[in-house]
């Protein structure tokens, strides 16, 4: 219910809009002042019915002093965001804001409709974005805007029927168990300087770890008597920020225990014989970190170096498919169904949330290892 003070020769009107982000009580308030021409018994009717109607606004959250997208935006990130979310999704989330906000900034949250979502997705679509980048522009606003249904201050979330441009499909990248068998024995047998980069993708083709993870590895992560790795934590890297960073691994699911062949576990211990030796060489300049995978003074290797070495060691080795450190998780996926795993386990060992996320990127191996056990069955009847 509305609070009416008297304030002088004029009267505010002050109503509880519910509760912002972390907890706090919104209000918002306006003035009356009484019209001199009319009598008392006029002036308190009107006063009565203005409480009432601003009550009503600010409950379906159109109240006149309703924040601009933008202004709630800063502070959702500050109260919400910088708390809740993971590290990467903020920074991925703060380069988005300029274009967002060229877009929708100026515009009262509570008057921002579908249309406006629908300009803001022309608008990147005029900038050259792809369908999957605009999804996560649409995203962003959506986690905005949801807060704001939440707390009242908004009736509905305008993001829920934007239409998308189509999306282009492109086929995952796979390697065949052939061609990553000559990859890593091209690189076993490279120069010494190549080592630690020969046992990065053995890792990745057995492990299936996503590319951030095997960079987050640590030695205390390796449990040599039961040839165990522990991922745990992942190393990023935010070109919005130009920095590169620890934090936890994607999901809660993707905090896994993968058990290894006992023959990768002793190429993991030569590995380590080896990092031994260049910090006996860098000696005072060389940094402990505990990661497997380093710089040449022990800091910590950047995400995008294994790429980039793989790049080049693929056009020296004129190795012509598109070189990608992920299609190695896709080779581990792929050679997991096809060897009757179900999809329970595949999921486990991927570290995808739910069994619905492998099935969904890997639909197509699913299907062609569905296609072979039918064929198999038809092999043995054979009528």
């Amino acid at each position: 219910m509305a609070n009416i003070t008297k304030r002088g020769g004029t009267f505010r009107i002050k109503v509880s809009c519910g509760y912002g982000i972390l907890g706090k009580q919104v209000t918002k308030s306006k003035t009356y002042k009484p019209d001199p021409a009319k009598s008392d018994k006029w002036n308190e009717k009107e006063l009565q019915r203005q409480a009432v109607l601003f009550e009503e606004s600010c409950k379906q959250g159109q109240s006149a002093t309703a924040a601009k997208f933008e202004t709630f935006a800063r502070e959702w990130f500050k109260d919400y965001a910088e708390l809740k979310l993971k590290r990467l999704t903020v920074r991925n989330y703060h380069s988005m804001e300029h274009r967002v906000y060229s877009v929708l900034g100026h515009i009262r949250i509570d008057r921002i409709t579908p249309i406006d979502i629908q300009k803001l997705v022309t608008h990147l679509l005029g900038e050259g974005l792809c369908a999957d980048n605009i999804r996560n522009h649409v995203l962003f606003v959506s986690g905005i805007m949801g807060c704001a249904v939440k707390k009242r201050i908004v009736l509905y979330n305008p993001c829920a029927t934007v239409d998308y441009p189509e999306t282009k499909k492109r086929e995952k990248e796979y390697y065949t168990a052939e061609e990553v068998k000559y990859l890593l024995t091209l690189l076993q047998h490279a120069g010494d300087d190549k080592k630690q980069f020969a046992v990065f993708f053995t890792l990745a083709a057995y492990m299936g770890a996503r590319n951030g993870e095997l960079c987050g590895l640590e030695w205390k992560d390796i449990d040599f008597v039961h040839n165990t790795i522990s991922i745990k934590r992942a190393q990023y890297y935010s070109g919005y920020h130009r920095e590169v960073f620890t934090d936890k691994p994607k999901s809660k699911a993707s905090i896994r225990d993968l058990k290894l062949p006992a023959h990768v576990m002793d190429t993991l211990k030569k590995h380590r014989e080896w990092q031994n030796r260049q910090r006996e060489i860098c000696g005072d300049s060389w940094v402990e970190t505990d990661r497997l995978f380093t710089q040449w003074n022990g800091e910590a290797i950047r995400p995008a170096a294994p790429l980039d070495f793989l790049k080049l060691f693929c056009k020296r080795n004129g190795f012509e498919k598109r070189v990608s450190v992920h299609a190695f998780r896709h080779f581990n996926a792929s050679a997991l169904i096809d060897a009757g795993i179900d999809v329970v386990k595949v999921q486990v060992a991927l570290g995808h949330s739910t069994p619905a996320v492998t099935l969904k990127a890997y639909s197509h191996s699913f299907s062609n290892a569905k296609t072979r056990t039918m064929e198999a069955i038809a092999e043995a009847i054979d009528l």
